[in-house]
């Protein structure tokens, strides 16, 4: 990007012409057109900036500007308010299109570089900024953000409060209606929790998602462990140093919230995210065990309709498949143990010191090209193992407490999961064949599907399965 290019733009955000400079980003974007990493973060405050609430639907371009007021010309320029532009709905609209063009046109790198960078010592070149919009300044949250889950949130980009010198200049009027609004958003957070996505942030997690889905699939490897470097990096190291990342806290807190969601895209999403952060999990850098345990403890927690949304919605990939039996194995294991994991909270193991990587700038430089080939060798039965079939019966059949509509589903996909990767397998189970070809199996989906009424449907849907995999 040409200065005299980049200067328009930042022209155009300095004086509130925030559609103007999105739409000459726009005529820009190329393959060969590389975005500044400081005009990317704007982009990204303007797309999370929030709407003004309902009832008092304002623009403060129009609330903050100075009245006249008496004396000498020479006073009143020194004392005249500088005028702050909030970006409207409109440019929020436009700032989200353009960052789902630009996840289709740029490198997902050159894109990530805008993101907050856990961990990360060395801090990003500011390409010459002068911070003198608004936006400019503003951004910088998302720069200092913990990871980029947290610019998501509710509540993490306010609206641009207005000083009350600014409020005093103009009309009483108009200030107290402004001051009223901002005290409304105020209020609003302040008695209320947080979500984990604002209303208006679900294009901006779109496009997160994407972007991380584009950097998979030019990630290089085995695909059955194919991952997204690049969502490996937004997954904080541990404070000591050593050892295998786990703090994935954040990003489930969104998948299961997207799932709670009565929109169907919306629980797609966090499906979507859901996948992404299974490839992660079977890497070498990622601890495989702790992963497991935060999504069994938020089954365990989660309504009987999130969990059929959530236990359903894996992709049909070996090693997805694999994720879920295990993911149903310790569900069910737990819940016949009487050990609730909702009880617990899972805390991070030692591990041994590895030998030092170099500087952390370097490392991250690199990951993109060198992660997907090192964490393919990891992809093992180590990670996951294929149960014998008679372990799978004895979770199905086996005596668990109590039942419920959560058991019953955690169960239906236990033996879906088992089914499928017999079925796509080079060396078939013999024992797992003769169970479904004798009729046990099929006596057993009756036994433990039968006694409830909620149950029937998974029964009957469970037994034409079971016919297909005898045939099979």
């Amino acid at each position: 990007m040409t200065r005299n290019q980049r200067g328009l733009v930042e022209t155009c955000f300095e004086e509130g012409q925030y559609e103007s400079g999105i739409a000459v980003l726009e005529q820009l974007r190329s393959k060969n057109f590389k975005p500044p990493v400081s005009l990317v973060r704007q982009l990204l405050y303007i797309a999370l900036y929030p709407p003004p609430p309902s009832l008092d639907h304002v623009e403060e371009r129009d609330l903050n500007s100075a009245s006249p007021s008496k004396g000498s010309p020479t006073k009143t320029k020194h004392q005249a308010p500088k005028m702050i532009f909030a970006p409207s709905i409109n440019a929020s609209e436009a700032a989200q299109r353009l960052l789902l063009s630009f996840v289709r046109t740029n490198t997902p790198t050159s894109l990530f570089q805008a993101l907050p960078q856990p961990g990360k010592s060395d801090e990003l070149p500011f390409e010459g900024d002068d911070h003198d919009s608004v936006v400019a300044k503003e951004s910088l949250c998302i720069k200092d953000a913990k990871h980029c889950w947290a610019i998501l949130k509710e509540g993490f980009v306010p609206r641009i409060k207005i000083s009350q010198p600014s409020l005093l200049a103009g009309k009483k009027k108009r200030g107290k209606l402004i001051a009223n609004t901002e005290e409304y958003v105020e209020e609003k957070y302040s008695n209320s929790v947080l979500a984990p996505v604002a209303e208006h942030g679900w294009l901006v997690l779109q496009w997160l998602v994407e972007l991380f889905q584009r950097d998979e699939s030019l990630a290089s490897g085995d695909g059955s462990a194919k991952h997204s470097p690049l969502l490996l990096l937004q997954i904080p190291s541990p404070r000591s140093g050593t050892g295998l990342r786990w703090e994935a806290d954040a990003p489930l807190d969104i998948v299961f919230y997207c799932v709670s969601q009565g929109q169907p895209q919306r629980r797609q999403l966090g499906l979507e995210l859901m996948a992404l952060l299974i490839g992660i999990c079977l890497t070498a850098e990622f601890d495989f065990n702790m992963f497991l345990e935060q999504v069994t403890s938020r089954l365990y927690s989660a309504s009987p309709e999130i969990v059929q949304t959530f236990m359903s919605g894996f992709h049909l990939s070996r090693s997805a498949q694999l994720f879920k039996l295990a993911l149903c194995r310790k569900f069910l294991s737990d819940e016949s143990g009487g050990r609730n994991p909702s009880s617990r909270r899972p805390k991070p193991q030692a591990r041994a010191v590895r030998a030092a990587r170099g500087n952390a700038a370097a490392r991250e430089q690199n990951m993109s090209s060198t992660s997907a080939n090192d964490s393919s060798a990891s992809f093992s039965a180590s990670k996951i193992s294929m149960p014998p079939s008679g372990d799978i019966v004895h979770l199905l059949t086996g005596p668990n407490g109590r039942t419920s509509p959560a058991i019953i589903t955690v169960k239906k996909e236990l033996l879906i999961s088992y089914a499928y990767l017999q079925q796509t397998a080079e060396q078939r189970d013999v024992e797992w064949q003769q169970l479904a070809t004798d009729g046990r199996l099929e006596d057993q989906v009756n036994s433990v599907f039968g006694g409830e009424s909620y149950a029937q449907q998974d029964r009957d849907a469970l037994i034409s399965l079971v016919r297909v995999w005898a045939m099979n």
